[in-house]
């Protein structure tokens, strides 16, 4: 059965029941069963799997890293080292102290984890929001996003012009998050999940984000690289350790 993304209702709950579904490892039916190459090289590296009714774990995708944390049984501890999804199911990768099926659990999310990787992550939203902004004078969208904390970016089809440099487009970060402009996450008549910034356009997503752009304070811009032979803009960004 697919399972419930409790992530998706608050960010900032980090901590809740669930309900085991299986315990897995390499050699379980239905770890075969899901003939994953990504899940096979998961299994190789960690020795149990938990699924779960419901999970407050975000597996990593979408440009976003893995949460972390711990599952807590009458057992004991159960150390979540890695989240995957595949099929509509959430996978927690780990080692430790195992439960037994429909036990009720108790979901810890390491919350340094969590916030860094949602604020890293609305951090390249801002970016978009910003560089899209600019609308027909620039002529640029987004290609793809990488939003873990060591090498972090946003790529972009369109030249930025040369004049936007690092300290002027730094400028327009730093006046977003002095503005304290809400982070909207819902979900569209299509069933998509979107984000959006303040007024700016928004855009398709499925990671974890914070409240406001307040919560970037710290976002810096590392470089804008353009590669005007291949029509692409990469900004690279770094978002300051809380």
């Amino acid at each position: 059965m697919p399972t419930a993304l409790a992530y998706f209702a608050d960010t900032y709950q980090l901590e809740g029941p669930a309900t085991v579904a299986a315990v897995l490892d390499a050699a379980s039916p239905a770890a075969a069963a899901a003939s994953s190459p990504a899940l096979a090289a998961l299994f190789a590296k960690h020795p149990h799997a938990l699924t779960l009714d419901r999970t407050l774990f975000y597996p990593q995708g979408g440009g976003q890293p893995t949460d972390t944390g711990t599952i807590t049984s009458p057992a004991g501890a159960f150390a979540v080292h890695h989240v995957a999804m595949h099929d509509g199911t959430v996978y927690h990768f780990g080692a430790g102290a195992l439960p037994s099926p429909a036990d009720t659990v108790e979901l810890h999310v390491d919350s340094l984890t969590r916030l860094r990787n949602a604020r890293c992550h609305s951090a390249g939203h801002l970016i978009f929001s910003l560089v899209t902004a600019q609308g027909s004078a620039w002529a640029m969208r987004e290609r793809k996003g990488h939003h873990f904390a060591d090498g972090a970016y946003v790529e972009f089809d369109g030249v930025m012009p040369a004049e936007e440099d690092v300290a002027a487009f730094q400028r327009r970060i730093d006046q977003a998050v002095a503005e304290d402009l809400p982070v909207h996450v819902y979900e569209g008549e299509d069933g998509r999940r979107y984000v959006r910034v303040g007024g700016y356009a928004e855009n398709p997503c499925g990671g974890t984000h914070v409240r406001s752009t307040a919560e970037l304070a710290g976002l810096t811009i590392r470089k804008i690289a353009r590669r005007a032979n291949q029509g692409t803009t990469k900004v690279s960004y770094a978002v300051e350790a809380k």
